[in-house]
């Protein structure tokens, strides 16, 4: 009579050692790439499918991985807020592939809270994720048997599953979900186009508007916590933030970038539109949360209130709001848009307290 062989369980603290030394471990990839050829490689293959991604924006990426979401006090503190699930789930993960490495918090959580993971991974970022999943395996093989990647995501099986995407994306989600429950899979957490944005005083110090940079153009904007609009006072003196953001010419060097923003200078010209250049983007008044690439839109405000009442009844669509101290939700300081914390979820749904509270259920 043959066995099942059931997925290896670790403890909380095997899972933060292991989970620390992967962190140590791309730091030192960081320092000297020949640390791990298997990552490197990774890294030229992305490069070579994605032009999008850069090795900067690839080595950021890691870099705010390895520092924000793999230090073992901040796993410790992280964890204690959660209960141990009482029983092990299949997770199934559809990945996003606007920016390098954006599953990677849903592939922390879902092992994390002991569940397995099987990923479905975007033709765009295929390559970083198994790169670090192959490490964490060498640091202990029993994670071979709670991480799968697949082509295609099986339905049955499946206890539940998790979807980042498009709005367009989503209603194919959303089949999915039906199909896993009428096969008696479990529940859906479906996420979908979100967009953030950043509210100015006027003050800002040139440190705030430097970091305000990268939080527009951090991954070129491709990211869903790139500032696409900024709410700004009414008689809101341009110079100090355009001379900022001018001095990004390096954006202008990756040819995709260039084009983009030689598009949609003429476009906006054709259509009469007025806009601000600041030669290397387009500002223009437009209250829309989705702006295109190479463009940032921005609305006055009269009152800090009226801006706080718009972000408000926008709460669906934003994904985390830029500025000085705020009394709203998913707020964060000037610079840290892209350096989320363990404690940043998605679509501002605790992902943790979703799985570990469906695996006690």
């Amino acid at each position: 009579m043959t066995t099942t062989k059931k997925p290896m369980y670790f403890n909380r603290p095997a899972l933060i050692s292991h989970f620390s030394e992967l962190g140590k471990r791309i730091h030192a990839w960081l320092r000297d790439e020949t640390t791990c050829p298997a990552l490197s490689a990774a890294v030229q293959k992305s490069m070579t499918e994605n032009s999008w991604f850069t090795a900067g924006n690839i080595r950021y990426a890691l870099a705010a991985i390895a520092s924000d979401m793999l230090d073992a006090q901040r796993l410790q503190d992280w964890l204690a807020a959660y209960p141990v699930a009482k029983s092990r789930k299949q997770a199934g993960v559809i990945m996003a592939g606007n920016i390098p490495l954006v599953g990677f918090h849903d592939f922390l959580c879902v092992l994390a809270s002991g569940h397995s993971f099987t990923g479905k991974l975007s033709h765009r970022d295929a390559f970083l994720l198994p790169a670090l999943a192959s490490i964490l395996t060498g640091i202990h093989p029993g994670w071979r048997s709670r991480i799968a990647f697949s082509e295609t995501l099986p339905v049955r099986g499946m206890d539940f599953f998790i979807a980042t995407g498009s709005d367009t994306s989503a209603h194919y989600f959303e089949t999915i979900a039906a199909a896993m429950h009428a096969s008696g899979g479990g529940r859906s957490l479906i996420r979908r186009n979100r967009r953030s944005v950043a509210v100015l005083s006027g003050d800002e110090t040139e440190e705030e508007l430097n970091g305000l940079a990268n939080d527009l153009f951090g991954y070129f904007g491709w990211g869903c916590r790139n500032v696409s609009l900024l709410y700004v006072p009414e008689g809101y003196c341009w110079q100090p933030l355009a001379a900022v953001l001018s001095a990004q010419q390096t954006l202008l060097q990756h040819t995709g970038y260039a084009n983009n923003y030689r598009y949609q200078k003429a476009l906006l010209s054709l259509q009469g539109k007025p806009f601000h250049d600041v030669s290397v983007a387009l500002l223009c008044e437009d209250a829309s949360l989705h702006a295109p690439p190479a463009v940032v839109h921005y609305r006055y405000y009269t009152a800090i209130g009226d801006a706080l009442k718009s972000i408000e009844q926008q709460r669906g669509q934003i994904q985390c709001v830029v500025s000085r101290a705020m009394n709203c939700d998913n707020f964060c300081t000037f610079g840290h848009a892209q350096r989320p914390s363990l404690h940043d979820y998605a679509d501002g749904v605790d992902t943790m307290k979703w799985m570990t509270g469906w695996a006690m259920s």
